[in-house]
Formats: structure tokens, sequence, C-alpha cells
């Protein structure tokens, strides 16, 4: 059966999601997995723009419509990004990624707020599952040990969703 890993956090009508990731892989590289467009498209989807100050950058579907759009507020590599995440048709929330040395390789701390929806939830752990995939989940991170490999995002969602909503509503 599969799990969840990550905390969500209800604030009258928006929700937090954090998420901790133990990387077996370094600060560097993890930092690089998640600014460099190329290698975001690995992991989550097709980026373009930059991810500097004030700079913007924009998500992309397989089709090549936008699904995401941001401003970076905060770029202190290899350690810490604040950007907006605008998603179509909602409303602007925040996400800050801080990078960090651990003993077995990469911290990566995922924050994302003022989310409209609960199953932000779901969407990530499926995004950071690929990204273990990629880079390594270190020994200490917490993991779903039942799961395979995420080759299809949609069909991996599909499992989070119901668990994420159970989350929040019991």
């Amino acid at each position: 059966m599969a799990s969840t890993f990550g905390d969500i956090t209800r604030h009258g009508d928006t929700y937090t999601v954090e998420f901790e990731r133990i990387l077996a892989t370094t600060v560097n590289d993890a930092w690089d997995a998640f600014t460099n467009p190329e290698r975001l498209q690995r992991w989550m989807a097709p980026y373009i723009g930059e991810f500097g100050v004030g700079k913007e950058w924009q998500a992309l579907y397989d089709d090549g419509s936008v699904f995401t759009r941001g401003v970076v507020s905060v770029c202190e590599a290899p350690h810490r990004l604040v950007t907006s995440w605008h998603a179509v048709e909602e409303q602007p929330t925040e996400l800050t990624l801080r990078v960090e040395e651990h003993p077995d390789g990469a911290r990566v701390v995922l924050r994302h707020e003022s989310l409209q929806s609960m199953l932000y939830g779901a969407g990530w752990q499926t995004y950071l599952e690929r990204l273990d995939d990629q880079l390594g989940a270190a020994g200490s991170s917490v993991v779903d040990a039942s799961r395979d490999p995420v080759t299809d995002w949609d069909a991996r969602y599909g499992q989070l969703e119901a668990l994420w909503r159970a989350r929040i509503e019991n």
C-alpha cells in the first residue's frame, strides 16, 4: 500500500506543505537539480526562464502551455531560494527551497505556502519521488518503501491523492 511523507497544515482556507528529502548527493548538485531548467525537466516539468533575484520563470505542460509561473525574490545559491508560484487559475503562493549539508549528502526542505488545494501534497510527493529516483534518496530519508520508481506521474499522483485528502480531512 502507498504511503505519504511530508507535512500538511491547514490555515483557514489555505494549506502549507513541507517536505524534507535527504539526497545522496552534494549540496551543489541538489541545488542544480532545482534551478537548472534542463535538470528540472528530468524530474518535474519543462521550465523556461531563470532562477535569479527578480528573474521570471515558467513551468510548462508537455504541450508547451504554461501551468505555473513565478518571480524569484531570494536566491542565495546554493542554499536558499524563495519564489512566487502562480498556477493558472489560482491565487499566487510562495515556495521556499533550502539546501544544506547533511552527513548522508544534502538535506532539502521544500515549503509551499498559501495553497488553495490540499492536493499539492500528492503532487509534490510525486515530483520529489522522481527527484529521489534521479539523485538517490539517502538511507536516512523517509521514503515509501512499497513504491516502484515513478515512471507515470498521473498514476502515482492517483495513488497518493486519496491518502493526502484523508490526512487533512480526518
